[in-house]
């Protein structure tokens, strides 16, 4: 990984730090663009599931897994990278190259340079690109692909995002970013940007509005999920705990 990351992936990113190479990771990797565009797609996202002999129902489940997998693996490095690196990382659909496990989920994505440098931790910016020029055209093809809602989608996206911009700001309260910037601060009004926001700054509707909802009564998550993310149909599986929607399902 590269040296300019550090800072990024210590603490509660730590286990993260694998999931971010270099150039010099020799791994078989491809382009997010190649990825999303390739026949295999939808066989790689349910493969974990048993692939097309599964039930109707686990492939939907493992689709949706398989997002929350990509979301993650990507939001955390753009996020930490921002708020806790100072660094802007390159987003673009070329920018980007994946290395995928015999399971069919994403395990690490591929950058070559650790992006510009950003002064002011501030992830707003790099986060609109990543939602307008990254996560649109995935979500719109997975969705295509697999009969998944859009909403559930974008309700996985955000909630990797959300929690990667509070757990950064968390971070920063045991390190000297805050010597620089008021990370918290930043975490709100970024947080509001996403999911209070009808519109994104460049006039777009934006996909994640209201896609969280306040939590029950008692719980610690910020946050629960307004859609559900399937995780119950996956045998094995964790659900999302107090962030489910489901009442069942939670605790």
């Amino acid at each position: 990984m590269h040296p300019a990351l550090d800072p990024a992936f210590s603490g509660p990113f730590d286990r993260f730090r694998g999931m971010v190479a270099g150039p010099e990771d020799t791994r078989p990797a491809v382009s997010a663009r190649a990825l999303i565009a390739g026949e295999d797609l939808g066989e790689m996202m349910i493969r974990r599931a048993g692939g097309s002999a599964a039930a109707p129902a686990a492939r939907r489940g493992a689709a949706s897994l398989w997002s929350q997998f990509y979301f993650a693996i990507i939001a955390v490095p753009v996020v930490a990278g921002a708020m806790l690196a100072g660094r802007r990382l390159a987003v673009g659909l070329d920018d980007v190259r994946w290395v995928i496990g015999d399971n069919g989920l994403p395990v690490a994505m591929r950058l070559d340079d650790p992006g510009a440098a950003l002064p002011d931790r501030d992830p707003s910016g790099v986060i609109v690109e990543l939602i307008e020029n990254h996560m649109t055209p995935l979500v719109d093809t997975v969705s295509h692909t697999v009969r998944l809602a859009p909403r559930l989608l974008w309700c996985n996206a955000a909630v990797r995002l959300i929690w990667a911009m509070e757990t950064a700001a968390e971070a920063a309260n045991d390190t000297a970013v805050n010597d620089t910037a008021d990370i918290a601060s930043i975490a709100q009004a970024t947080r509001r940007l996403l999911i209070e926001t009808p519109t994104l700054p460049s006039g777009a509707a934006n996909p994640m509005f209201d896609m969280l909802l306040q939590p029950s009564s008692g719980a610690t998550a910020s946050y629960a999920r307004k859609v559900c993310c399937l995780r119950y149909l996956m045998p094995g599986v964790a659900d999302c705990g107090e962030t489910c929607p489901l009442p069942r399902n939670r605790g």
